[in-house]
């Protein structure tokens, strides 16, 4: 029997929920609860193809099975094979907001439901947007550098690709941009010292030299991001 206080989850195929929503208002119905989470029919056919489900589940049921999944906790992630390597090109000084505070990326697509797990190396790109160092949202973060400071055609940090929505009204601000798909990228870790790569388009694959070197430097404690509500 339904309640209020049910919930609606997005499952992977293997039963771990990356989406989250009460069952109320705009998403009431199945179909509109999926459309919430996943606005292009393309991606629900997609996932849909993958295994990926929709569950109506009551507030009880929801914290005692899928609040692990959003806390990363759940036996679903701890039995996942290593996850594959991802790198992805963000601009200075994004690259460097992404690690001090920015919580979102604004793309226009999706990461793939397949790579949504995946570790993240993010490479700072050679060129550097100078409008975005006017940006007052950029300016507010504490110790930006210089921009001759800012390092640039490098990898700066490891992370994970912890989940995407579309945008909403008002969705992640100030730093969500709308009509968009806005990327989390989860416990990314500053490299002690930046690697030298070149980057590419899209979610590029890192060669297998450079995710060797990044595997034998030691881990820094700083983090950002996290796993949304409703992704």
């Amino acid at each position: 029997m339904s309640s209020p206080d049910d919930h609606w989850v997005r499952l992977d195929p293997a039963g771990c929920a990356h989406s989250s929503a009460p069952a109320t208002g705009a998403t009431v119905l199945g179909e509109d609860a999926y459309r919430w989470f996943v606005p292009k029919l393309a991606d629900r056919r997609s996932e849909a193809a993958e295994g990926w489900t929709l569950a109506r589940v009551t507030h009880a049921d929801w914290v005692a099975r899928y609040g692990p999944c959003f806390r990363s906790t759940c036996a679903h992630q701890a039995a996942t094979p290593a996850p594959e390597v991802r790198a992805l090109t963000v601009r200075q000084p994004w690259a460097w907001a992404l690690l001090n505070g920015k919580s979102v990326e604004n793309r226009s697509w999706p990461i793939p439901a397949g790579l949504i797990g995946s570790t993240v190396l993010l490479h700072a790109g050679k060129d550097i947007d100078r409008a975005a160092l006017r940006d007052p949202r950029v300016g507010a973060l504490p110790g930006l550098p210089a921009r001759t400071a800012l390092p640039t055609g490098v990898i700066t940090a490891v992370g994970r690709l912890d989940g995407c929505h579309f945008a909403k009204d008002g969705c992640c601000a100030p730093w969500g941009e709308p009509e968009v798909y806005h990327w989390e990228l989860a416990g990314l870790r500053a490299l002690p010292d930046p690697v030298p790569a070149v980057g590419k388009l899209g979610l590029w694959r890192p060669p297998t030299d450079l995710i060797a070197t990044l595997e034998t430097r030691p881990k820094e404690e700083t983090t950002s991001g996290h796993h949304t509500h409703g992704d």
